[in-house]
C-alpha cells in the first residue's frame, strides 16, 4: 500500500541495492578512504528509491566497510576492519553472468529495455533461478543493468564498466577480487 506516492520497500530491494555497492566497493571502483557518492546520486544511478540506497549504506557502515569521515560523509574503510567479505559467486552464477553478458553485448537484449522475468529468465539461460538472480546483481555491479525496485531488471549499456589496473594496484592487488 502506498502514502502519498511512496511504495513500501522490500528486503530484495535492500539486499540487491547493498550488494551492488558492496561488489563495487570490493572491485575496487571506490578505493580505501575515498568518499562514497551521496546517496541520491547512487539512487538515481541504480534507479531504486533513496532509502534503499541510505539503509543499504547505513547497513555496510554497520559491518565495517564503510566509516563517517570528520565532515560525516561515508568513506570505504579498510579492510581489515571489515566484519564481512566479498563472497565468490559459485560456477553457475558466474556462467549465467558470462552468458547474460554476452547476450547483452551481442544485442539480443537492447538498452533500456527490460530482460524476462527471473523464472523466465532462468529456464532460457538453462540455469538456476538463485545463479540468474546472483549474476543479474554481479551485472548490476558493472554498470550493465539496473534492479528497479518494481518489475525486471533492465539493459543500461551494452558494455562494462572495467576496473581501472591504477585502482587494482593502489588497492595491492593484481586482479579483481573474485
Amino acid at each position: 500500500m502506498t502514502r502519498r506516492g511512496v511504495r513500501p520497500v522490500s528486503a530484495t530491494d535492500l539486499s540487491n541495492t547493498g550488494h551492488v555497492v558492496f561488489t563495487r566497493i570490493a572491485r575496487g571502483e571506490y578505493f580505501f578512504g575515498s568518499a562514497l557518492p551521496l546517496p541520491g546520486d547512487l539512487a538515481q544511478e541504480l534507479r531504486v528509491p533513496e532509502i534503499c540506497v541510505r539503509s543499504a549504506l547505513d547497513r555496510l557502515h554497520d559491518l565495517g566497510v564503510l566509516e563517517r569521515d570528520a565532515g560525516r560523509r561515508l568513506v570505504v574503510a579498510p579492510r581489515e576492519r571489515w566484519k564481512v567479505r566479498h563472497a565468490e559467486p559459485g560456477p553457475g552464477a558466474v556462467a549465467a553472468a558470462r552468458q547474460l553478458r554476452d547476450e547483452i553485448r551481442d544485442g539480443v537484449h537492447r538498452v533500456n529495455h527490460p530482460l524476462p522475468p527471473g523464472r523466465d529468465l532462468a529456464r532460457l539461460l538453462g540455469f538456476l533461478p538463485r545463479d540468474v538472480r546472483r549474476a543479474l546483481r554481479d551485472l548490476a555491479a558493472e554498470g550493465l543493468l539496473a534492479l528497479p525496485v518494481k518489475g525486471n531488471a533492465i539493459v543500461i549499456s551494452s558494455h562494462p564498466t572495467p576496473v581501472p589496473p591504477a585502482a587494482l594496484a593502489e588497492q595491492g592487488m593484481e586482479s579483481a577480487p573474485w
